[in-house]
């Protein structure tokens, strides 16, 4: 006889099992249990004070756009208000350049919707590039390309087949002619490196645009990414923050959860998905008690190896299936994250250039523009590798400087963020040396950039590093923050493999999603969302995207919209 029983059983606690559970508890009528391993809710979706006392970081997800939470801001209206809060700086993205102390600013949507003000600044180094830009940016907020932004987001794979998801495809291809962005085969088969140094004349621009993408786990010398060039390129004034930290997002799905009977059970580590007949009914905890589903599970955020070889075993896999998840690839994206508590925040040689570039979120590091130093760091993450200290292209972002919640009054508190080795490249006492060498490294750094960016500016640190990393089982073995990279053979309708890709395990009532899906390797509700279609699909499920005023994609494009004005109406007096 089972422990518990509830008609949808969810493994995992992460941000994608309490965005699918939102809709199953609200749209689906089911009676939903979550099972997480660890002490608390919300996996990556994580902020301590652990530089030091009254300082908040965010250990994991960091960087928030204003479609992530799209479909949830639309279909849930107080998840806002309970604190799923889009906020942004002055300056979205940067870079600062060490030798000639210059400096390029993007200005946030919220501070420069027009991006007028970003234009001028890219007129700087290229009066072409900044033509260009205006282009770009009059594209972004162009209904075809956010309604094919949002067909692409917010759908499975087999439901963008539809004809009319091709009819907008070609109207947004009219727009890219019209813009000067031509999707040829060069285009289309190159790198992002290739097609950011064909598009952009000035490598400052070239050089935001490629850390960003690396940011986005993106290996900028990689074949068959080079349209991201763009998609990159339109994307960094839209970066922005959660307000109070990236946690407040879990705490928003938590109440909307309670609200609606949702039971959730922590330290419940899950040894195995029950299977009788073919069909799934519920789940085994490694203390011994079983959970029965009387509808479905869901693997909500485990990786595939875990899902297909641990919960499921391989006797229920077919072995093509089985070679593809074996096969899957894991090493980009290992990265170092620090957190330092700080007396001041840091200040810029480079401010005597652009004062602006002091309140940057996404602000790369770089000895001078040349975007070959990005390229060089990603071909050493390949060898798992730290790179030269001539090539390290580390951001970092002052959230304190927007949000004072961050930090005790008159404090900050900063981040960092760049590539490293994977987890296994060294062992526990090796990786202890190395986070405190590379602090030293960091900081030796920062100070040719920040003069204040000392030790005795320094209160605390968080050293955040891969092998920190597997405290999520679901980033294991090698602690990328993607779970897995993203070739073109790992994207889209091939992500994670082509037969999982639509949230369906081989087996009936189970189903799947997370980070290893697509759209994969963020802090948003896509997965959640596109896997709650299919399981809506296949069990007549209510449907909010059918409910008059909520067509697709024009009620997420609309969504977006407010959002924006919302955060650039916040503005006023601010500027």
């Amino acid at each position: 006889m089972a422990d518990a029983t509830f008609d949808a059983v969810i493994v995992g606690g992460g941000n994608k099992a309490l965005f699918l559970a939102m809709y199953l508890v609200k749209y689906g009528g089911m009676s939903v249990g979550i099972f997480e391993r660890r002490h608390e809710i919300g996996g990556c979706l994580c902020t301590e004070e652990i530089s030091a006392p009254g300082f908040r970081g965010n250990d994991h997800a960091n960087i928030i756009l204003p479609w992530y939470y799209g479909p949830v801001w639309r279909d849930f209206p107080e998840f806002w208000d309970y604190g799923g809060q889009w906020e942004q700086h002055l300056c979205s993205d940067g870079f600062v350049f060490r030798d000639n102390e210059t400096c390029l600013a993007i200005y946030s949507d919220k501070h420069d919707p027009t991006q007028e003000r970003t234009a001028r600044e890219v007129a700087r180094f290229s009066k072409s590039d900044a033509e260009k830009w205006l282009k770009m940016a009059a594209l972004e907020r162009s209904d075809e390309w956010q309604n094919v932004q949002m067909d692409t987001l917010f759908n499975p794979a087999e439901m963008r087949l539809a004809p009319e998801f091709m009819d907008r495809q070609m109207a947004l291809y009219g727009k890219l002619m019209e813009a000067g962005f031509m999707p040829d085969g060069v285009v289309l088969s190159g790198s992002v490196l290739r097609v950011a140094r064909e598009w952009y004349e000035s490598q400052e621009l070239q050089s935001c645009i490629l850390r960003f993408a690396v940011s986005s786990v993106t290996d900028i010398n990689q074949p068959g990414d080079g349209i991201n060039a763009l998609g990159m390129a339109v994307t960094l004034p839209t970066i922005g923050f959660i307000r109070g930290g990236t946690h407040q997002v879990a705490h928003a799905a938590h109440q909307v959860l309670v609200q609606n009977g949702c039971k959730f059970s922590t330290h419940a580590d899950v040894d195995k998905i029950l299977i009788e007949n073919g069909q799934a009914t519920g789940i085994r905890l490694t203390d011994g008690s079983e959970i029965a589903a009387r509808k479905i599970v869901v693997s909500a955020g485990m990786s595939p190896w875990q899902l297909c070889f641990d919960l499921v075993g391989r006797e229920h896999i077919d072995e093509m299936m089985a070679k593809r998840v074996d096969l899957l690839e894991a090493s980009f994206g290992c990265l170092m994250w620090y957190v330092f508590a700080l007396h001041e925040a840091p200040k810029y040689k480079a401010e005597a250039f652009n004062p602006d570039i002091h309140d940057c979120l996404w602000l790369g590091l770089q000895p001078d523009p040349d975007p070959m130093h990005i390229a060089r760091e990603c071909m050493y993450e390949r060898m798992l590798q730290f790179p030269p200290l001539e090539d390290y292209c580390p951001t970092v972002t002052c959230h304190s400087l927007v949000d004072p919640s961050y930090a005790p009054p008159g404090k900050h508190v900063a981040q960092s963020e760049q590539l490293g080795p994977t987890a296994g490249y060294y062992d526990e006492k090796q990786w202890l040396e190395m986070k405190k060498r590379y602090a030293e490294e960091l900081l030796g750094i920062w100070e040719q950039y920040a003069p204040n960016m000392t030790w005795d500016n320094i209160i605390g640190v968080d050293t955040n590093s891969p092998y920190d990393s597997l405290r999520m089982k679901n980033l294991a073995p090698h602690g990328t923050m993607a779970g897995i990279d993203h070739p073109i053979y790992q994207m889209q309708a091939n992500r994670p493999t082509p037969e999982l890709a639509n949230h369906r395990m081989p087996i009936k009532n189970l189903y799947c999603t997370g980070g290893c899906w697509h759209v994969g390797s963020n802090a948003g509700a896509a997965e959640s969302y596109n896997c709650y279609k299919i399981i809506a699909s296949d069990l007549g499920l209510g449907k909010p995207w059918e409910e008059p005023g909520k067509e697709e994609p024009a009620s997420l494009v609309q969504n977006l919209w407010e959002i924006r004005k919302k955060v650039q109406a916040s503005a006023s007096g601010q500027t």
